[in-house]
Formats: C-alpha cells, sequence, structure tokens
C-alpha cells in the first residue's frame, strides 16, 4: 500500500494544479470529520475547487506551457511515477474513476525518530467499491483483513493499513486508522476541538488548502523526545493554522503568527521602512524591525544547549575584549538585505544596520578588523576605499572579484559586495520603493506590510549566464519557471490581530 499511500502524497501536495482532476461529487463529509480531536497536525486540499477559486485557478495555469491542459499533464506525471515505479496500479485506471474532491492527512504523534506514530491519508470518494478495489490491488504481499469495531479494514504485508468509510479511502499506519475508525464511531472530532476552531477563525472557507498545527502538543512531545531551548516554548502557546488561497495573479499563503514569532523568524518578520530605500534594481530585498531582538532570541535559544547564555557572553569578553549585550546587540536596529546583477560579474548586494550608538558600532567594526588581522584568512584589511566614505575598511582576498567594504555612516552600518552596492546601501539613484516591479507585487499581496521580496526574472538572467544555460535539466524547467513573476512576503495587522502573508505571483 506505500506506493498507493505515495500517490496520494502527490495528489495533495500539488492538488493546486490538479484542480479540475476530481468529479463534481461532493464527498458525504469534510475529511476533518473523521479526524480525532487533539491531532498534532492536520492538512488538506481541495482537488476540485470551485467558484471564485477555480476561476483564479484556471487564470493561473492558462499562463504556463500547456495552459489549462495542466492538470492532465499532472496526471501522466503521476501515471509514469507509478509506472516507473513498477506499482501495480494505474493512476487513470484505478484512481481517477473513484476520485473525490478532497484529500486531507494527518498525524496524532510523532516517535523518536519523527515518523508519525497514528499518521493517515485520507481521500474523498465518490465510488467506494471502486476505492476499495484499488486498495486491495495496490497491497504489497498478502492481504489480512481484520475488523475493528465492526469495521473492516485491510493491513498487508508493508505494515500499512487502509479502510474505506463514510466517503473516504483512509491508509496509513493501523494506529492512525483505528482512530478514524473510532472517530467515526462517535469519538470526539478534530472538526469539534475548540483549539481547531479558534485556531481557523477568520479564515476563508473558500480556499484550496489549509494546514493546522497542535503547537502545546507539538512542542510537549518534542520535549519528550530531545532537550528543546526553553526560549523556544513561547512561540507555541497556541495552535496555528494556515491557508492557500488564489487570486488571478497568483497563489497566497495566510497565517496568524504571533507577535514575538513575526519578531524573531525572518521570513515572517515585521517589515521596516528600510524596505522602501534600498537600490530599484535589487531582485532580493529584505527589510524587517530589530536585528538586536533577533540576534538576541538566538543567542538564548542555541545558549541553551552551549552551556547557557552567561557562558556565550564570557567566551564572546574573553575573545573579543567586547561585552556582547552593550557592544553588539543594543546599537542595533532595523536591519535590511538586498541582492542584484544579472550575471556573475555584475552580482553585488549589501547588508544594513540602523545604529543607535555609532560608539559602540564602531568599537564593534575595529574588533571585526583586528581579529581577520590576527587571523590565517588570507584577508587583506585597507583604508575604505567605498564611494561616498564613511568610518571603516575594506577587505579584498584572493578569489574575491570585489572588494568587500564594511563601515557605518548615517547612522547605518554596512557590509557591502561591490563599490556600487557600498555606494547605493547609504544612497541608491533609483529606490525600491519607486520601482514598478516591487509597487506591484507589494498591491498584489494586499494589505499587508511587507518584508520580503524575490523578483524571479533576474534570477532567471543570472542563471543563464553561467553554465547552467547549457543543462538540459534547466532548459526542460525553465519554460514551466518563467511566467512566476516573484515571491513577496509581509505582516498585517497587530497583537493578537498579526497575520504573515506569502505570496508567489504569476506574470
Amino acid at each position: 500500500m506505500r506506493k498507493l499511500l505515495l500517490t496520494f502524497a502527490v495528489l495533495s501536495t500539488l492538488a493546486i494544479a490538479a484542480a479540475g482532476c476530481g468529479s463534481e461529487d461532493e464527498a458525504a463529509s469534510g475529511a476533518s470529520e473523521l479526524v480525532p480531536a487533539g491531532a498534532l497536525m492536520y492538512g488538506e486540499a481541495a482537488l476540485d475547487p470551485e467558484g471564485d477559486q477555480k476561476e483564479a485557478i484556471d487564470s493561473i495555469l492558462s499562463k504556463f506551457p500547456g495552459g489549462g491542459q495542466a492538470g492532465d499533464k499532472l496526471k501522466d506525471l503521476i501515471e509514469k511515477g507509478l509506472r516507473e515505479s513498477d506499482a501495480p496500479i494505474s493512476f487513470k485506471e484505478d484512481i481517477e474513476p473513484w476520485l473525490g474532491d478532497e484529500a486531507a492527512f494527518f498525524a496524532s504523534s510523532l516517535g523518536a525518530d519523527n515518523e508519525p506514530n497514528a499518521g493517515v491519508g485520507l481521500i474523498a470518494t465518490d465510488d467506494e467499491d471502486q476505492a476499495l478495489e484499488a486498495l486491495e490491488k495496490s497491497a504489497e504481499g498478502k492481504i489480512t483483513r481484520r475488523d475493528y469495531k465492526g469495521v473492516e479494514y485491510l493491513t498487508d504485508e508493508s505494515s500499512e493499513a487502509g479502510a474505506v468509510l463514510d466517503g473516504f479511502l483512509v491508509i496509513g499506519t493501523e494506529a492512525g486508522v483505528k482512530a478514524v475508525i473510532d472517530t467515526s464511531e462517535g469519538g470526539k472530532k478534530l472538526s469539534d476541538d475548540e483549539s481547531y476552531k479558534k485556531a481557523l477563525e477568520g479564515t476563508s472557507e473558500d480556499r484550496l488548502g489549509l494546514f493546522y498545527l497542535n503547537s502545546p502538543g507539538f512542542l510537549k512531545m518534542a520535549q519528550g523526545a530531545a532537550a528543546l531551548p526553553q526560549s523556544f516554548e513561547k512561540y507555541f502557546e497556541e495552535p496555528f493554522a494556515a491557508t492557500v488561497d488564489a487570486d488571478n495573479d497568483g497563489v497566497v499563503f495566510e497565517g496568524k503568527v504571533p507577535l514575538e514569532t513575526a519578531q524573531t523568524f525572518g521570513f515572517v518578520g515585521k517589515g521596516s521602512e528600510l524596505l522602501d530605500e534600498l537600490p530599484g534594481d535589487s531582485w532580493l530585498a529584505m527589510a524587517q524591525t530589530d536585528f538586536g531582538k533577533l540576534l538576541d532570541f538566538y543567542l538564548d535559544a542555541f545558549g541553551a544547549v552551549a552551556g547557557g547564555r552567561d557562558a556565550i557572553e564570557q567566551q564572546f569578553r574573553e575573545a573579543t575584549g567586547l561585552d556582547l549585550q552593550e557592544d553588539v546587540i543594543a546599537w542595533m536596529g532595523d536591519f535590511a538585505i538586498f541582492g542584484r546583477g544579472t550575471s556573475l560579474a555584475q552580482l553585488e548586494g549589501a547588508l544594513i544596520v540602523e545604529t543607535n550608538d555609532e560608539q559602540a558600532s564602531g568599537r564593534f567594526l575595529d574588533t571585526l578588523a583586528r581579529l581577520a588581522r590576527g587571523g590565517n584568512s588570507g584577508l587583506r584589511i585597507g583604508p575604505l576605499s567605498a564611494p561616498g566614505g564613511g568610518k571603516g575598511y575594506t577587505v579584498r582576498g584572493q578569489g574575491i572579484p570585489e572588494p568587500i567594504h564594511v563601515f557605518q555612516r548615517d547612522g547605518r552600518v554596512v557590509v557591502a559586495y561591490g563599490d556600487e552596492a557600498a555606494q547605493d546601501a547609504i544612497d541608491p539613484g533609483e529606490k525600491l520603493g519607486d520601482s514598478a516591479d516591487f509597487t506591484s507585487a507589494r498591491d498584489s499581496l494586499g494589505d499587508y506590510d511587507v518584508s520580503f521580496y524575490v523578483l524571479m526574472q533576474p534570477i532567471f538572467d543570472l542563471i543563464d549566464s553561467t553554465g547552467a544555460a547549457s543543462d538540459a535539466d534547466w532548459q526542460d524547467a525553465k519554460p514551466y519557471l518563467e511566467p512566476l513573476s516573484a515571491l513577496v512576503a509581509g505582516t498585517s495587522g497587530e497583537g493578537d490581530d498579526l497575520k504573515s502573508g506569502v505570496k508567489l505571483i504569476v506574470k
């Protein structure tokens, strides 16, 4: 049954691209009705979206090679994978005829190897008899038929189990299948779980997909399996849910995010005004608040597994002569990163950190130079040669084509690769906030303060400027990547209403 389970995993993961694969009939009930309350994690995907979501998917798929036939191409891909793996079933003959409109999975617990102890996939079916035939046909070795609470389920020599009940084919671990049967026979279900319902408050019902994590349960289980830093606990106090939706120009991932998570995990961090001030030709740009707080979090986290934060601070003081809190963390404000260039020769970028104490940040930069001079790195530390000047130095070394300028000026500490990047880190001629590509991506995300942005076409041009341009795999993949325009992320709201959004935009 493992190969059938793998097929369902592919279907769930690529459900967006497979829009329209299922039939138009609805399943007897939603998958969450069969999932036990308190499940550690749960995910679902619509295999046959309707209304606005269907229109949006059709619009997106029309921009890729093959247009509206992308669903057929995916079916062919799944069929090919099954054939090459010597699976005893065919997607078109054994799965598609009964396939419903929803795929889901859940796990109730994790083992020491982080594998689900009670993990199950649920696939909606419009014909339970045909679904059962596919289940039997996919069995590996001898089938054993078992009874649990009056419901028949199958096991085979792969140690997987499966059953068909209440409009779903259920396949996974034996414990997981029994948990589904328990729920169907009156056990407490996830759809009635108060934590689950609270996590889903405000989410769209007309969605393509959903992922739910029982964060407190996950933390408790993880603590039992390994020693976790205590500083991580505050990020798992509330369950987490994220949804996947589509509009005419892309796919959006949204979820509520605790404030402290947004302040300490880069990709979903709160945006900074520095983003608009980055160079207008940046294809990679990130700007977020309070770099000092970000470092502070990681010091606490890693200090817990490295002898404690006090030990780290003592080692840092002995190595540098600086106080980690007062001479490093305390002066750091908002930070930004940018990258640009469409060939290796043009590639450059910079890290920018706002400083509220130029004497402290100056001591830090001087210490870095002293340590570099005293090491055996082969780096040459010389007077600052960056355009526009500042207080700092320039680093050169064998195998580093462009100079690295490390300096501070106008309340900013900058580490820049390349002369023009050093200049534009302080005063770009054209700003990202005025870039048509960026503003279009920002507006597409909607009511979010953008903190992360990637423009795709310059990256494709960069790849084409290298030896990869003649790679057959790259050339095969390129037509399917070129419709991608940008990836943009940000946060919206405040406090308990803080949300994070990530959007993949299609041209």
